[in-house]
């Protein structure tokens, strides 16, 4: 079940309030989570790049519309 609006809202304050008290900066915080999922999924990233280079090399990449990506 996806989490609403307002819920992810009380959370983030919650998460920022407990990092203020322990002198951590929330936004600081939230980009190293960031670079974690980049790091933790590298070779996903790179995997979809490769794919999508082949495809442009290949005649350029479709999305589902049928409309070209150039």
């Amino acid at each position: 079940m996806p989490i609403s609006g307002k819920e992810l809202m009380r959370k983030k304050a919650i998460a920022k309030l407990i990092l203020e008290a322990k002198g951590l900066n929330f936004d600081e915080w939230l980009a190293q989570k960031y670079d974690e999922v980049f790091r933790d999924n590298e070779d996903v990233i790179q995997k979809a790049l490769k794919s999508f280079k082949e495809e442009r090399k290949n005649g350029g990449f479709h999305s589902g519309s049928g409309t070209k990506i150039n």
